[in-house]
């Protein structure tokens, strides 16, 4: 019981911070979904040392292990636009797939500097925040 309400505590700061961004963005009519400025602050948050891992990392493991359920009502509703999949389906279909291969290759990169930053072979040209 005190693990679950520990996990809801820690789903609730993800969800603050979702809804300062939302609140950011309706404040400054910024084009830049609030959920992306929440989750910006959250990390300069953490980075900073405002707010400790622990606080937040139970929760973002369990969204993060649900997340295909958070992909089911956008699927559903890009059904609606069928016609989409008929006369842009190719431009659609190569925009997903380069965009994932572009992150594939990114994360791998970064992970991989990380690694040997870990490992006392840094490298000048990256940043700092990745570190």
């Amino acid at each position: 019981m005190k693990k679950g309400l520990t996990i809801l505590l820690q789903i609730g700061i993800i969800i603050a911070f979702t809804w300062i961004g939302d609140y950011i963005v309706s404040l400054l009519h910024v084009p830049i979904p609030g959920s992306i400025i929440g989750m910006i602050l959250l990390f300069f948050g953490l980075h900073l040392g405002l707010i400790k891992l622990n606080w937040v990392q139970a929760g973002a493991t369990l969204i993060i292990s649900e997340m295909m359920l958070f992909f089911i009502p956008a699927v559903v509703g890009f059904m609606e636009y069928s016609w989409i999949f008929g006369i842009k389906g190719l431009g659609v279909l190569f925009i997903v797939v380069s965009g994932t291969a572009l992150m594939m290759i990114a994360t791998g990169v970064i992970s991989d500097r990380i690694l040997e930053r870990k490992d006392g072979e840094a490298r000048k040209w990256l940043p700092r925040f990745f570190i």
